[in-house]
């Protein structure tokens, strides 16, 4: 009987601590940000977005724009590492179109004892507005 019950236990707390763990990596996952652009501030710029992931020995970073009508759309993408308190650019992606809408997309292989953080410009019909997200 007291065997049976050190099996049930072991088995519970397995379960439990794998959820734990689900739960962080869950957690951990993303960091997005989706802003609807004041509509006083703006006039070109409808929505903006930006989010990063990191996966294995790889951050994935992710980009939207949306313009309220077809025009001249950019974005910028700079990776960021935290050295002695402040971050530093260590690459940079951009690319532009005309058009109501964007994306850009990249990726690159990070250090993961490092902190990072990635900046995007987005610029619509001479408008500009910059956001952050952290892994």
């Amino acid at each position: 009987m007291r065997k049976r019950i050190m099996v049930w236990f072991c088995v519970l707390f397995v379960v439990l601590f794998a959820f734990q763990l689900c739960t962080v990596a869950l957690a951990v996952g993303t960091d997005t940000c989706v802003q609807n652009a004041d509509p006083m501030r703006f006039s070109n710029i409808n929505t903006y977005s930006c989010s990063c992931i990191i996966s294995g020995l790889k951050i994935y970073m992710y980009s939207d724009l949306y313009a309220k009508r077809s025009m001249s759309l950019s974005i910028t993408i700079e990776l960021q590492k935290l050295k002695s308190g402040s971050y530093e650019t260590i690459e940079t992606w951009s690319d532009s179109n005309t058009g109501v809408s964007m994306n850009l997309d990249a990726d690159r292989l990070i250090n993961l004892l490092a902190t990072y953080r990635i900046k995007a410009t987005f610029n619509a019909g001479g408008e500009s507005v910059t956001d952050y997200a952290y892994p």
